[in-house]
């Protein structure tokens, strides 16, 4: 035991090197966890995302650009992307492949007191997926506030705002604020209470307003009109006969999702690609420094190993000395890296836009950095130590 007490109290002889190089490991091994998890999570959402998109089929109103009309922009008439849309895609010969089927309407907000305050009020039944125009998740925005639209909510004048127009519109910086204070918003003159708060990591995807559809026609009179109809097929062997039958709605055009969430697929693959980067400089960058550390350790430590040697040490006693020292080093890096990540888990996820949170994954991340980094700072000096013996280590201080 004598051994693994010279190894751990070996990396306090010096203090200010021990300091440094444990708040650079700290450092070093916390950016790794996370580098890694955003990687995880990265590849990870791409595959909920494509398992999903898979049998989801957009229609918007025929000729329309990107997100389509946005209700009430033209006179209503049966040639037009309506509730009769909905209906004839009800009747489509394959109408028994649709899993589920969801209609929206839009209405642009501007708001003449702030610069660029554009947003959009979208009209959806309660329980429909909340599909922001702009977020990188196609299927959902994530709920971080309150509640999501409930079955009770069909007749309410409730609403859940983005993060964006939460802080912008509402005073919201902080959604956890929503609880501590009850929010109004007015549209066209109709109070709506704030029940949630979402988000979708992207300001442009966080600046929307959902609204159940029934209040949504109440307040803003759309007639019969549509801006989108989203189909889910039943399985992804009946798409293309689905969207085959959909493509003979002449007032419609179909988009399959694979379609429309290239650019999301693309987004995500490079930050994938850039986080598996950036986790191997960080690997190696730990790596270099522990080994580097222990190295010169092992330098400063010759003649006490000759000297050990001399007394009788045997070659299990000075590799446990050195193992124990490595360890040392990198249980404080790993203990210092948990106490960064926690509080940067949220400001990564938020810059690379991924969802992130400090959870078991990252600590077993972390823990396992600092074990890798102490085997591979020990196998230098565990080997130096074994060859070395006493005279040739009283020979090289004398």
């Amino acid at each position: 035991m004598s051994a693994i007490r010279r190894g751990l109290a070996n990396p306090f002889r010096n203090m200010a090197r021990a300091s440094v190089v444990v708040i650079l490991l700290s450092l070093v091994t916390g950016l790794l966890g996370l580098m890694v998890q955003a990687t995880l999570a990265s590849r990870q959402q791409i595959a909920n995302m494509e398992g999903r998109v898979r049998t989801l089929i957009e229609l918007r109103e025929a000729g329309a650009f990107g997100t389509g009309g946005f209700g009430g922009d033209k006179p209503i008439g049966e040639e037009h992307f309506s509730i009769d849309t909905l209906k004839a895609v009800m009747r489509i010969p394959n109408a028994r492949h649709l899993a589920r089927v969801d209609e929206y309407v839009y209405k642009p907000d501007i708001d003449p007191s702030r610069k660029n305050a554009y947003a959009m009020i979208i009209g959806l039944h309660p329980g429909a997926a909340l599909r922001a125009i702009g977020e990188v998740d196609y299927e959902n925005a994530r709920i971080v506030a309150g509640r999501s639209l409930a079955a009770e909510d069909g007749n309410a004048n409730v609403a859940i705002a983005g993060r964006l127009y939460a802080a912008q519109r509402l005073g919201i910086s902080d959604p956890a604020e929503l609880a501590r204070a009850e929010k109004q918003i007015t549209l066209n003159g109709r109070a709506f209470k704030v029940i949630g708060i979402y988000t979708t990591a992207n300001d442009f995807g966080d600046n929307h307003v959902f609204i159940p559809i029934r209040a949504f026609r109440a307040t803003f009179n759309p007639g019969k009109k549509l801006s989108k109809i989203f189909v889910t097929v039943d399985s992804v062997a009946n798409v293309e006969r689905v969207v085959a039958d959909l493509k003979s709605i002449p007032e419609a055009d179909v988009v399959t999702a694979p379609e429309s969430v290239s650019t999301a697929r693309v987004t995500l693959g490079t930050l994938a690609v850039a986080s598996t980067y950036a986790a191997v400089l960080l690997f190696a960058i730990g790596a270099v420094l522990t080994v580097f550390v222990m190295i010169l350790s092992t330098r400063e430590r010759i003649r006490e190993i000759g000297t050990l040697k001399a007394l009788g040490a045997s070659n299990r006693e000075v590799a446990l000395q050195f193992l124990s020292e490595a360890f040392t080093i990198s249980a404080l890096g790993g203990a210092g890296a948990l106490l960064l990540a926690a509080p940067l888990t949220v400001v990564v996820g938020r810059v690379l836009g991924v969802p992130m949170e400090f959870d078991r994954d990252v600590v077993l991340l972390i823990l396992a950095g600092a074990v890798v980094f102490a085997a591979l700072g020990s196998i230098y000096p565990v080997i130096r130590g074994l060859r070395l013996s006493p005279v040739e280590a009283m020979r090289r201080t004398a």
